[in-house]
């Protein structure tokens, strides 16, 4: 860890935008491959589909990456509390889960679309069905994840500590983009409906 810790710093110091696109390329293409390996596409018949990871790693290098750092960078010059670290970090948070949060979802699902050669009104479709559900995700998660990211992770590590962060967040928005909105209700209500058998098999042994 140490070696690499060291390594990282100094590609960061060196090329800190190309560092920081390569290495958010790399996660969110893990985020896709965990959401593959967890939920597989029926469609593929057990086939990996390396076009999707592809898609991911570009929006997570090419989009995601040299926007976000920049907005790191902007709302920490420009909301500073002095001697009131913890209001700082809540004021940061809070812009950056208003303005930038559901700014970053519908450019995700633009990205997707566009990569896809949907036509605009699919994409809009998607942006319409889905967006609104993956806010929801979204507040249930990084409010409390950017909160510890402004108050106690450097600035230059805010982007990596936000990719590791995003496997899991990553994979659920791989998963959800590429499956159609009956589909993903369907899941989840199959899972819903297993928690409760579960639950009444639990009860009965009580």
């Amino acid at each position: 860890m140490s070696a690499f810790h060291k390594w990282y710093n100094a590609r960061l110091a060196a090329r800190p935008l190309l560092t920081n696109c390569v290495t958010t390329a790399f996660l969110f293409g893990t985020g896709d491959a965990v959401a593959q390996t967890l939920s597989p596409d029926p469609a593929l018949n057990g086939r990996y589909d390396y076009v999707r990871t592809a898609r991911m790693c570009f929006h997570g290098g090419v989009v995601f990456a040299p926007v976000v750092s920049q907005w790191y960078k902007l709302i920490s010059s420009r909301i500073v509390i002095p001697g009131r670290p913890m209001l700082e970090a809540l004021a940061r948070m809070t812009v950056d889960q208003t303005v930038w949060a559901p700014f970053g979802l519908a450019s995700f699902y633009v990205s997707m679309g566009v990569l896809q050669l949907h036509s605009w009104d699919q994409i809009k479709e998607e942006l319409r069905t889905k967006w609104w559900r993956t806010m929801i995700g979204n507040y249930a998660v990084w409010p409390a994840v950017q909160f510890v990211n402004f108050r106690l992770i450097p600035l230059d590590y805010r982007l990596m500590f936000v990719n590791i962060i995003s496997i899991g967040w990553n994979a659920f928005l791989s998963w959800f983009s590429a499956t159609n909105i009956e589909q993903s209700m369907e899941s989840i209500e199959k899972a819903e409906h297993r928690l409760e058998e579960l639950e009444a098999k639990l009860e009965k042994r009580r």
